[in-house]
């Protein structure tokens, strides 16, 4: 799967065919799935705790950082489909209809 190829439903389906082979689906309730999503991104966020700002985009440069970035990402975003998936949210139309109320809150600057 890439980036560029892959839809938001096929990776949906992915996680959730994943989580429902380990018999996780089912078990799970909001409140507890918010949870692991806000751990995860403290996870992310740790990562960048102790370095100073001008630091924090040399990341990259680390290998085990590096990975340790995408294996942080890759959480948060699984845990985003899931509550998705849990409430049968259809994540593209959220992020337009978001779009469209930030724009009206946050016009373009002339």
């Amino acid at each position: 799967m890439k980036d560029k190829t892959t839809t938001i439903a096929e990776l949906k389906s992915y996680i959730q065919d994943f989580s429902a082979k380990r018999g996780w689906c089912g078990q799970e309730n909001a409140k507890n799935l918010a949870m692991a999503l806000t751990v995860e991104a403290a996870e992310l966020s740790e990562i960048f705790m102790w370095l100073h700002s001008d630091e924090a985009d040399s990341v990259k440069n680390n290998i085990e950082t590096y990975q340790h970035l995408q294996d942080e990402l890759a959480d948060i975003l699984w845990y985003v489909c899931r509550i998705a998936c849990h409430f049968d949210v259809d994540l593209a139309t959220a992020v337009v209809k978001k779009g469209i109320k930030n724009a009206a809150k946050y016009p373009v600057l002339p």
